[in-house]
Order: structure tokens, then sequence, then C-alpha cells
């Protein structure tokens, strides 16, 4: 570099500049005149063979302007590629002569537009090549494919910062930074949209043991593997995260509940049933919730570590779905919408054995369906399970008419007919069930909504009073009667 230019640091700052084509350039060998100006118009860089070609003997390029150096027809030429620069080209090139000192010299003058790393225009460069036309015209060439394959270097050495930035180094899954920045995005695009967006929270089964007995480059083995399966079985809408340690984090966007906990189970099946290099089995334990309207990010994630660790705590190697957000049930705490799967409750109880049995029995079935669904068992397989079902909501019905009429529950007739209702509905499902007409999610979701949800936690409500020996003193024949003084 001549004297009197700055050092490319002070010029350049954060400028997407190919450094390592930019360099040659500027070593005094270079044939090839080269100079940065900024948008100013006025130069900050320049090396000697650009000097040479522009200024005086003893002059220098830098602080000056064209319409210093060239002549007005040259200088029209190449404010030209200036406005070109700036309407957003990404070079400009003209054929000018020069005749700063000595005879005129032809030379061919590319123009390039630098730009900072949010692609705004940061300066432009100048290349220049005294030679024939066609001489000119080869060197530039050679030049700008020097130069954009060192802009290809640069552009994947970005990128592969990038994903050691967002990647985390063991399993090559996203890291907590890289979730939490997608997460941001989802939710905004949730509150936007309205779309459903749900988490599965997932984590290895005594992993500690594994460590502790084969050491920890064993357990690296089992996470690495584990991240293998779970990327190979998931959706491509689905992401997959390392929270940290053990436990992973996937993120579904536009997935309903019901989607989500049927991608958990798939996934814990697909790690139940693979093999791991020196342990032999691992299991894994998973919290699915479904983000609530309003909700925070850690609120969200507080729930579906609510649900992980209902699993782990029940046995492990189980999927366990999160309830809905506080304030989405009823005001008695019953769970009134979109069950995955049922979690009997003692709230639910009404204090006679033979009920309670039945409705533990109806829970015990929805979830028994559920989980056949999940493991693709067979049709025959499915259509015994349905038939079971069936037969536990006749014979839970009709043990229920017996027990409110004989407690005295006025409405005794009016629920009669509405397990008539009910059972009318049933045998008509079950019949489009076996001609095919219907599937078997339609009838999980009549059994879960319609029968436990709407009647077992609302009609069945009513005659709660009647029941339980200790409310016998709150039973409405014995309360104050509408138009009583309070």
């Amino acid at each position: 570099m001549s004297s009197g230019t700055l050092p490319v640091d002070d010029v350049v700052g954060e400028a997407l500049v190919p450094m390592s084509g930019l360099l040659r350039l500027l070593m005094p060998t270079s044939a090839v005149g080269f100079a940065l100006k900024g948008l100013d118009g006025r130069y900050r860089l320049a090396n000697r063979a650009i000097e040479e070609l522009l200024c005086r003997p003893g002059e220098r390029l830098v602080g000056r302007s064209e319409e210093e150096l060239v002549p007005p027809a040259a200088y029209s030429l190449l404010a030209e590629c200036d406005r070109q620069i700036l309407a957003g080209e990404a070079s400009a090139r003209a054929d000018v002569e020069l005749a700063c000192s000595g005879p005129s010299r032809h030379c061919s003058w590319l123009k390039m537009a630098i730009l900072a790393p949010d692609r705004t225009l940061q300066a432009i460069a100048s290349l220049i090549e005294p030679a024939t036309r066609q001489q000119a015209s080869l060197a530039i060439q050679e030049t700008l494919q020097r130069l954009q394959e060192a802009n290809r270097d640069l552009q994947q050495m970005v990128f592969e910062l990038e994903q050691v930035a967002s990647t985390d180094r063991l399993t090559g899954a996203w890291n907590r930074r890289r979730l939490e920045e997608s997460v941001r995005g989802e939710m905004e695009r949730m509150a936007r949209y309205g779309d459903s967006l749900c988490l599965l929270l997932i984590d290895v089964d005594r992993f500690k043991p594994i460590n502790d007995q084969y050491g920890h480059a064993v357990g690296d083995a089992v996470l690495q593997r584990l991240t293998a399966l779970l990327q190979g079985a998931l959706r491509k809408v689905d992401s997959l995260s390392r929270w940290g340690g053990e436990e992973f984090v996937v993120l579904c966007p536009n997935t309903s509940r019901s989607t989500a906990s049927a991608v958990a189970e798939r996934l814990r099946r697909e790690v139940a049933a693979n093999h791991f290099a020196t342990v032999g089995s691992v299991s894994v334990s998973i919290g699915v919730a479904e983000c609530a309207a309003g909700e925070s990010w850690e609120e969200w994630f507080a729930r579906a570590d609510a649900a992980l660790y209902r699993a782990k705590s029940e046995g492990r190697n189980q999927v366990q779905v999160a309830p809905e957000q506080a304030g989405q049930a009823d005001s008695d705490g019953y769970v009134v919408a979109n069950f995955v799967q049922l979690v009997w409750r003692a709230a639910y109880e009404c204090g006679n054995e033979i009920v309670d049995r039945g409705h533990r029995q109806l829970f015990a079935d929805a979830n028994r369906l559920l989980a056949a669904i999940l493991s693709d068992q067979s049709a025959e397989q499915l259509g015994m399970i349905v038939d079971q079902l069936l037969t536990d909501v006749v014979e839970h019905f009709r043990d229920e008419e017996a027990v409110i009429s004989a407690a005295g529950f006025p409405a005794a007739a009016e629920h009669l007919l509405l397990h008539a209702a009910l059972t009318a509905e049933a045998h008509r499902l079950l019949d489009h069930y076996r001609s095919g007409t219907r599937g078997v999610g339609d009838v999980f979701q009549f059994l879960a909504y319609e029968v436990v949800t709407k009647h077992m936690l609302g009609a069945d409500r009513l005659f709660f009073g009647y029941l339980r020996p200790a409310a016998a003193s709150a039973r409405p024949d014995a309360a104050a009667r509408p138009g009583d003084p309070q």
C-alpha cells in the first residue's frame, strides 16, 4: 500500500468485503488499480497502481474525488456507474480515456458495491486496468472471478459460524439460543393468525446411571444416537433442540394438542424400539403442552415441564399431556374439552362407589383406546376395544339409572332420556365405524367428549348432591327455594 492511504480496518469496519481478494489487490505488485471511496465521493483507500493512473507524481489519491482527477467525459461515465450502484446494482462498468500525465490511456473501470452486514451500501470499490479493450475485459473478468470466489468463501465462513452459534456441539441439534429465537417467532405467528402451537419436552429415563456405569463417553454416544432417532421420526415442520443435559425440546408449529400427543407417542415408541450400543435399550418420558393465548414462554414451558414430571413420577417411558392453562377449565375445576389422555381426579367422585367405579372404567376404556390408536394396533384389536367400550357405557348407564332413581333424584326421568340418546348415538357411530365410513378417532372423540366431558362431568353433576351422605343437608329439597328470603 502506498503512503497516505488508510488502514483497511479503519475504512471497511464491518463491511462484507472479501478480505483475501482485497489484500491481494492492495499489494504493490498488483497490476490492477484498486481503490475504495466512501459515499461522500472521496477516496479512503488506494493501491499504487491506481495512483499512477489518476495522480501526478508525488500526489496521493486519498481524500480526493473523481471529479478532481479525470476528464469531464470520463467523469460523466463514472458518475452514471455510481448512480447504478446507488440504485441497487452490484456492479457497473465503463471504458474511459485517462490522461493525467503523459499520453492518453484507454482503461476499463469496474465499480462494485461494498455492503454492510445489514445489506446497506457502505462504500464503492473501483478496479482499473489500462489495456486494449479485449485485454482489459479479460483482466477485469479474472479479477472479478477472484473476488467472487473470495466472497463465496466468506459467505461459507459466515454460514459455518452461524451454525456453530446456533447448534449443540455434541448432538448437532439446535441449541437453547436457537430454540428461543424460533419460539419468539412462532408465538408471534400464533398470536397473529391463531394457529395452534405445541411443545414436547423430552427427558432420557435413568440417564445418570448410564453415565455412572459406562462413563460419559458412552452417555454422549447415547445422546447422539437419540438425536438421530428423534430427527428421523419428526415431521418436516418440527424442530429439535437440546435444552441441556439429557433434555430435548421439540417445537411443533401449527399443531394441535391431540396431534402433538400422537407425535410424542411416535417418538417414544421409536426410541424404545431401537438398540443403543453398549447400554442396550433406552426409554424417554415426554411432556406435551399447547401454548395458550396470552401465555408467556416461561408459563408454557412450565406446563410442559409439569407434564414431563408426571410422566417420570408415574413410571417413565410414557407421554403425559398438560391440561389447558388455568382459566380454560370450568369454575369447579373440571376439564371441559379437548381431551387427549383422560386423568381421573378426586374432584370427579360423586361419593357413590357404583357410579364412581363406572366413571373410572370409562376413563380407563378411553385411555386404552387412545393407546391402541397411537400404537397402530390392528383393526381387529381396535374393534374388540370399541365393542368393550360400548358394553361398558351401556352397563354404566344401567347401574347409574338404578342408583339415581333410588336416591330420589327429581330429574331421573330426564337423565334416562339423555342416556338413551347417547346410547343410540353410540350404536349409530359404531355401525358407521364398522362399515368404514367413520374412523376410530371419531369413536374416541365421542367417548371422551360427549360421554365424559359433556355428560359425566356436566349432566351427572346435577345428581351428585343426592348421592353424597355428607351433603344431605345441601340437597335442593332442604335448601331455600327460589323466591325465599336469603
